[in-house]
């Protein structure tokens, strides 16, 4: 089996401002996000590159939104559908009949599948979030050099 080979330095340290320490060359997500790098290559700016791995990552958090829907709206109906034949085969207590639901095999791979999936929408929102902050902190750097060029120029220019 060969290795990935590994990634470029500037690259790495795109992806290390968002908090992305080791890509994984399996993950899609990880995948997607070195190629856009790698489109873009290196000598941008980091506002560039965090806009552009933005977006990329939107796409990703979309789908997972959609998976998480499924596979909580799966679970659901798999309750409701078991707890009405409980019901039907003549379990006289509603609370029984949804714990009854409740304790099948498949209901308890279907919660994992809605837990699991819900996990991961909402990592993945706070890892937009980090992408988020990482712009801000960029955009702040940017507004302190400009300022602190005016000042110097301001300086020089015995203007006041």
């Amino acid at each position: 089996m060969n290795a990935a080979p590994p990634l470029e330095p500037w690259l790495l340290d795109q992806l290390r401002n968002v908090g992305l320490e080791n890509p994984s060359p399996t993950d899609p997500l990880h995948v997607r996000l070195v190629n856009t790098l790698h489109r873009l290559g290196p000598g941008q700016t980091s506002g560039s590159y965090l806009v552009a791995l933005r977006f990329d990552f939107n796409w990703f958090l979309q789908d997972a939104g959609r998976e998480f829907a499924q596979a909580k709206t799966d679970y659901e109906h798999h309750v409701d559908r078991a707890a009405v034949k409980a019901r039907a085969e003549g379990e006289k207590s509603g609370e029984m009949a949804v714990r009854m639901a409740n304790a099948t095999d498949e209901a308890y791979t279907l919660l994992l599948k809605y837990r699991l999936a819900e996990q991961r929408e909402r990592s993945m929102r706070k890892f937009l979030d980090t992408i988020g902050s990482a712009m801000d902190n960029w955009r702040t750097s940017r507004a302190d050099e400009r300022a602190a060029d005016r000042s110097h120029a301001d300086g020089y220019s015995g203007g006041a």
